[in-house]
């Protein structure tokens, strides 16, 4: 009798588990549990369907085709409760309709949800976060809209760099907000984010750092933004509010189970093999926590590169291999119409922190030959 194998979400991770699985074992029942009413999407790509970039949101959505590989998406639906002892997972669909399902292995990828921050006015009308591909698109017919000429985006991360770029594309007035005092904080150092924040002035993004957003201002939609820090208070124009301020692990479904939690982050903790604390559960991508692989230090990669390495050796290990998840060293590239930067391993203000010897180097080269006519 084949082994069944269910993965509770369809995102980087679960979608990696579940093709390693089948790739492993041809015989295993694979079935993917997710809440999503279409097959997957792209998420790096949002912003790109923001600025126009990219023609539509359906440009990112994909029609995955799990028949061919007899693995069964349930779309719509999420896993109310496991009974681990049965090994079963109560599923529920959107529509009401419920369903029992026998596991073996059971994956957990319910990666993360978008943190919103206690802002009065948060919920006005053209206020929006950034998760989905409908949140893309959302956010692209809003900005479109000629009533709309002042954006703010709140968060200067790498999703909030590069949605106010590309925003800005779109001849807007567009002004960034950071709460820490530069961009990117605890990813890049103060040097390159003084490089991102010039180049971002250049395309007549405004940049506040330092700056906490205290309340969004509005009647039915917003109309303005109050900003400031402990000695200072502005209020800016805004018909459009963009939320880039991060987001926190899905745990509530493997608290319920009874998994194992790490308190300073609130992910499940795994193993090297991606096992959980419980037997025949596993976990992959931005719900869990990880190591990081140049300072062994507890870390949150929260980026679909890791969780697709992990949903791997989760799938691998659930379908009966061996495979073996290093660590994370959470490489990203940030991309806008005119620079790019990007991080592998960690900062130098972090590495001179864990007294790691730093020797700091500048160099220019070319992004392509020589010959070719576009080189520089």
């Amino acid at each position: 009798m084949s082994q069944k194998i269910v993965i509770v979400g369809n995102g980087p991770a679960g979608l990696s588990a579940a093709g390693a699985a089948r790739i492993k074992d041809r015989a295993v029942e694979i079935t993917v549990i997710d809440t999503k009413d279409y097959d997957t999407y792209h998420p790096c790509a949002m912003p790109f369907v923001i600025g126009g970039y990219l023609p539509s949101v359906d440009t990112i959505i994909e029609n995955l085709n799990y028949e061919m590989s007899k693995i069964k998406l349930h779309k719509s639906s999420f896993v109310e409760r496991v009974d681990v002892r049965q090994k079963k997972a109560f599923v529920k669909s959107k529509s009401g309709e419920e369903l029992v399902l026998d596991y073996d292995k059971l994956i957990i990828c319910t990666g993360s949800s978008v943190f919103i921050p206690l802002i009065p006015g948060r919920d006005l009308g053209n206020v929006f976060s950034l998760k989905f591909a409908e949140d893309a698109d959302a956010i692209k017919k809003a900005a479109d809209a000629k009533a709309v000429k002042n954006i703010v985006v709140v968060g200067g991360s790498a999703i909030g760099i590069e949605v106010a770029s590309e925003l800005a594309h779109l001849e807007k007035k567009v002004t960034l907000i950071e709460m820490q005092p530069q961009l990117m904080p605890f990813k890049i150092s103060k040097a390159f984010a003084t490089i991102v924040e010039k180049n971002l002035e250049e395309t007549d993004i405004s940049i506040k750092t330092g700056m906490l957003v205290k309340e969004i201002l509005g009647k039915t939609n917003v109309q303005s933004v109050v900003y400031g820090n402990d000695e200072t208070k502005e209020t800016i124009d805004a018909e459009l509010v963009v939320l880039a301020t991060g987001v926190r692990a899905n745990v509530d479904l493997a608290k319920t189970i009874g998994l194992k939690i790490n308190e300073k982050y609130n992910a499940i903790e795994v193993n090297e093999k991606m096992e959980t604390s419980i037997a025949d559960i596993f976990a992959a991508g931005d719900c869990i926590v990880t190591d990081n692989f140049v300072t062994q230090e507890k870390t949150l990669a929260q980026l679909a590169g890791p969780a697709t390495r992990q949903g791997r050796v989760a799938g691998i290990n659930a379908a009966g291999g061996d495979a073996i998840y290093p660590g994370s060293v959470n490489s990203f590239i940030v991309s806008s119409r005119t620079f790019y930067v990007g991080l592998v391993g960690i900062n130098e203000e972090h590495a001179k922190e864990l007294g790691i010897e730093v020797i700091t180097q500048k160099l220019t080269a070319p992004i392509r030959p020589h010959y070719m006519p576009t080189s520089k």
